[in-house]
């Protein structure tokens, strides 16, 4: 496990803990490890993308009658909650900055998790 990977399960370990997600699945591609956590009702992806040196955060929702449905109903948690995302500067990033990166959308995962999983923004996987 790289120091990234290990930073992501600590920062996210409230899924576990607080809220009852899923150990997550964690998948290693040509440029991104993927953390996947699921409870009864949603999927949170969380993407460490190496080749932008950010971190993007998927919610899905649980529930769809196949797969395909489900795909549709991915969408990053920045649109989801309606904020401006906040882009790296690519490969301009720093690993400092890349950790931080990390811990920050840890914080505002956490933030908006209430809302988001009592379904208050359901509408927002209907666009």
């Amino acid at each position: 496990m790289n120091l990234f990977s290990s930073i992501t399960e600590e920062s996210f370990s409230y899924l576990i803990h607080d809220y009852g997600f899923s150990e997550p699945t964690d998948t290693d591609g040509r440029w991104k490890t993927t953390f996947l956590y699921t409870n009864e009702q949603l999927a949170i992806e969380i993407e460490l993308n190496y080749q932008e040196m950010d971190t993007f955060i998927f919610i899905k929702k649980i529930g769809g009658v196949s797969d395909i449905e489900c795909d549709v109903t991915r969408i990053q948690l920045e649109e989801f909650i309606n904020v401006e995302p906040i882009k790296s500067n690519g490969d301009q990033t720093t690993i400092e900055q890349f950790e931080n990166g990390i811990l920050d959308k840890a914080v505002l995962l956490k933030t908006h998790l209430n809302h988001i999983i009592n379904k208050k923004q359901e509408s927002a996987f209907n666009r």
